[in-house]
């Protein structure tokens, strides 16, 4: 029993981590195009990870919209948590 409900808690936080990874993506290429523009989206894809990290950061700092923060950092640290949890529970 507790492997089959450690695998539910290990498929639900990878399906958290997708859905927010995929909204958080599309949250930032957000940000990019409104500084930006057309090119700094295609920058921001060539530099994934810079984009990932600075783009909340830019949001939080320029805006005060913390919400592109919660959604990267909070979304990937509660898909971290739930995956986590079922792995101590399934034994991995």
């Amino acid at each position: 029993m507790r492997n089959i409900l450690g695998g539910i808690f290990k498929v639900l936080g990878g399906i958290m981590f997708f859905i927010f990874g995929l909204w958080g993506f599309i949250v930032e290429l957000v940000i990019v195009n409104h500084v930006a523009g057309f090119w700094g989206v295609v920058i921001g894809i060539m530099c994934l990870p810079v984009t990932l990290v600075a783009a909340p950061w830019y949001a939080l700092v320029a805006w005060r919209n913390w919400v592109p923060l919660a959604i990267v950092y909070g979304g990937g640290i509660v898909a971290a948590v739930f995956f986590g949890i079922g792995s101590l529970m399934a034994g991995d």
